[in-house]
């Protein structure tokens, strides 16, 4: 990062950004945009060819057995650097393609849970934001030399543990697993090595995440889950969308990262997250007690959600997340994103009630406006809200995962016409881009479009480099899990 001492090197030609980028106040180019020529291929790539070298198969038939996929891979060996930056497990990423892909590949969902509980944080360590119970966000060798350099640039350490939705996400996935399988209590009593080199069982990684997560619930004053890095250049925003301007007020104004901040799809997973766990609990182990605690600390957690995220400007909906003033008070962070199509897809909109009905409604009501719906999907910003920039990493930009999730969230609520129009146009990005792209751009473009420039701003109001545009990653697991799921209900 450049320091105020330093200075940065301002580019003064702002005249050469794309036709379509605007300028904010106090922002100014800091060097020539680069350039990446686009590779372009000549066929629509197959998904199923995809998954199996992620998950180092050969043939779709081994898809899970040795283990779950990295987060994104390249078509060749020819591609640039700069396309092979997640060629490695990430916790997220690596549930988010297990539990979309369970129905078909269910070993995938096994070996990824039994990883990451290999994995699973055993104690306190700082510079690993490891806690006990915590699921890794991000597992490389110390040798490699992308983590050196984060080691260098961060001090971080590795594994390296900076996320708070990837517990909850792990939760969903070993229940969803554990549930569907015939191995039932058998897989809950599978042994795996811990990092202490303890023999531990899965319903020993259950458990220890579930108490990651009621912690940090009975930690908040508000009963939310919230996240704060301890480090001073730890993930500032510890969720899918992790780049640094992603939490930010109406008016432009970072949240505030000093203090907690909750997102909402985060408290909706965990949410979710505990009735799954109770349901497990009840029904395979017996544990009555247990799983009426857990539905009590979801139903907590539900009422939170709909008091803190809610809002009734433009009609209602759900905002992006919260942070908290100089004095700790909580404040909602007003802003139309894709976060709120997350909460469809789960139990919390589930019933009857005149308010619940109104807020399904008024969800997809945002969701399929102008603003927010582009040829590609459902942009991560709204287009009329300040910080909006089409090819931005997630102030604009369209994640074809995200915009599958909200599409699942639809046709489980009987919104099935609007699930398909999403379905279209996800499948129809491939055809055209001929890649699996990590995003595409947030344009009014009548075609699916990727960004092909590096652009580096100076971004005086909050002293620090802001890379606003970069091309995106080849071929995304998540983006590759979301077409071949869609493509197996569609086409089965």
């Amino acid at each position: 990062m450049i320091s105020p001492d330093e200075g940065p090197s301002l580019y003064p030609l702002d005249s050469e950004l794309p036709e379509d980028f605007r300028l904010l106040s106090g922002e100014h180019v800091m060097e020539p945009i680069t350039y990446h020529p686009p590779r372009l291929f000549h066929k629509v790539p197959s998904s199923l060819e995809q998954m199996t070298r992620l998950t180092n198969a050969r043939l779709d038939t081994e898809i899970g057995r040795f283990g779950p996929t990295i987060a994104a891979t390249t078509f060749d060996e020819e591609a640039p650097g700069h396309l092979r930056l997640y060629e490695t497990l990430f916790g997220r990423d690596s549930l988010r393609v297990a539990i979309d892909l369970i129905s078909t590949y269910p070993q995938l969902a096994r070996t990824t849970i039994l990883e990451l509980a290999r994995l699973q944080g055993v104690g306190e360590d700082t510079a690993r934001e490891e806690e006990l119970g915590r699921i890794v966000h991000e597992a490389r060798s110390p040798d490699d030399p992308l983590a050196q350099k984060l080691s260098i640039e961060r001090g971080w350490g590795w594994p390296y543990y900076g996320s708070v939705d990837a517990t909850p996400e792990f939760i969903r996935t070993l229940t969803a697993y554990t549930q569907r399988s015939e191995e039932n209590r058998g897989f809950l009593a599978e042994r795996y090595i811990d990092l202490n080199g303890e023999e531990r069982t899965i319903s020993h990684a259950l458990e220890m995440a579930l108490s990651w997560i009621q912690r940090r619930l009975n930690m908040n004053p508000e009963g939310l889950l919230e996240y704060h890095t301890p480090l001073p250049h730890g993930i500032e925003n510890q969720v899918w969308k992790d780049s640094w301007d992603a939490y930010h007020h109406a008016d432009g104004q970072m949240a505030n990262h000093e203090s907690g901040i909750a997102s909402i799809e985060v408290q909706v997973t965990t949410y979710d997250a505990l009735i799954d766990a109770a349901e497990l609990l009840e029904d395979i182990l017996d544990q009555v007690d247990q799983g009426y605690h857990l539905r009590s600390t979801a139903d907590t957690l539900r009422e939170s959600i709909l008091k803190y995220f809610w809002t009734d400007d433009k009609g209602g909906y759900f905002v992006l997340g919260t942070d908290r003033d100089e004095n700790g008070n909580l404040r909602q962070l007003k802003l139309r994103t894709s976060n709120m199509g997350h909460v469809l897809n789960s139990r919390l909109l589930k019933g009857d009630d005149p308010r619940v009905q109104n807020m399904r409604e008024m969800t997809v009501k945002h969701l399929f406006s102008p603003e927010m719906l582009n040829v590609s999907g459902i942009r991560t910003l709204a287009s009329d809200e300040l910080r909006f920039r089409p090819g931005a990493y997630h102030n604009g930009s369209v994640w074809l995962w995200d915009t599958h999730h909200i599409a699942k969230g639809l046709r489980r609520l009987g919104y099935i016409d609007e699930a398909n129009v999403l379905d279209d146009k996800i499948l129809k990005v491939i055809e055209e881009t001929r890649i699996f792209p990590e995003y595409v751009r947030g344009d009014d473009k009548d075609v699916a479009s990727i960004n092909v420039n590096t652009i580096s701003l100076w971004d005086t109001t909050n002293n620090r480099v802001n890379v606003v545009e970069q091309p995106p990653q080849e071929v995304q697991a998540w983006t590759v899990a979301a077409i071949l799921a869609t493509k197996r209900r569609r086409y089965r």
